[in-house]
């Protein structure tokens, strides 16, 4: 049954394997309610979700930058935008001027480590509707509730160009069981990341990726990284910013990098 195909939370091809991910199982709600999410797009067409963590840089998976991240000039980040297509508000989309992956990044070990910070060229004005999230690099406890959301497939196999935003309900999984059930030596499952899954295999599907994983509504304790499928049953892979290495060079570069 391992012959299942692994996507990593995308809407295309990382420059690892066929690894992609929209949320099953999610319903459909209001973007205003959650003001720190934006989309990410490269030369137009959308790829990840993302977070604002400060007006200046929004915070998302590593493999969402495609094995490019020194070449992000083309990437938009667009916020409080409902659906795909609507047009966007001027206000609410912004251009890359840098990014940086963490140097653990690992994409041929299972996507270890993997998250990245892109640093705006202008920064959101969050006196307006767009507003930061914080991040929380508390250990999380066995069996936390958390909300995902994003603007993924809502079945495996059927993409939405015009998705509307969809959220989630899952909970995390106990380490052991996680490695037991999704871990493999090609994929191993690492310090790096957590697993966690629904009722009735709620999941993140392809296009959710980099999208955050909220542990009260108002903090991110993990992005959406990688699984096998969507809606199969199988937990799905989450970065997990309360691991040691992560912290560590997260809280440095979002000092150094997103404010000022």
């Amino acid at each position: 049954m391992f012959q299942v195909f692994l996507v990593a939370f995308l809407l295309l091809q990382p420059e690892t394997d066929a690894r992609k991910s929209k949320i099953f199982g999610g319903e459909t709600k209001s973007v205003e309610d959650y003001p720190y999410l934006v989309n990410i797009r490269r030369g137009g067409t959308f790829r990840c979700g993302g977070a604002l963590i400060s007006p200046s840089c929004v915070l998302t998976a590593a493999h969402c930058l495609e094995g490019r991240p020194d070449r992000v000039r083309d990437l938009s980040v667009h916020a409080l935008q409902q659906c795909l297509n609507d047009a966007p508000a001027p206000e609410h989309v912004r251009w890359a001027w840098y990014a940086k992956v963490s140097p653990d990044y690992a994409p041929r070990r299972g996507l270890d480590a993997d998250v990245a910070v892109i640093r705006l060229s202008r920064p959101f004005d969050i006196s307006g509707k767009a507003s930061l999230a914080k991040i929380d690099y508390n250990e999380l406890p066995r069996h936390m509730n958390l909300t995902i959301m994003g603007w993924g497939m809502t079945e495996e196999n059927t993409q939405d160009w015009n998705q509307c935003l969809q959220v989630a309900e899952i909970q995390k999984l106990p380490q052991g069981e996680c490695i037991r059930r999704i871990g493999t030596p090609q994929h191993p499952v690492t310090g790096n990341m957590f697993c966690a899954i629904g009722e009735n295999a709620t999941d993140a599907c392809p296009g959710d990726s980099g999208g955050p994983a909220m542990s009260d509504g108002r903090a991110i304790a993990g992005l959406v990284s990688w699984g096998y499928g969507c809606g199969r049953g199988y937990p799905g892979i989450y970065t997990r910013l309360s691991s040691p290495r992560i912290s560590f060079w997260l809280k440095y570069f979002v000092a150094d990098h997103c404010w000022g």
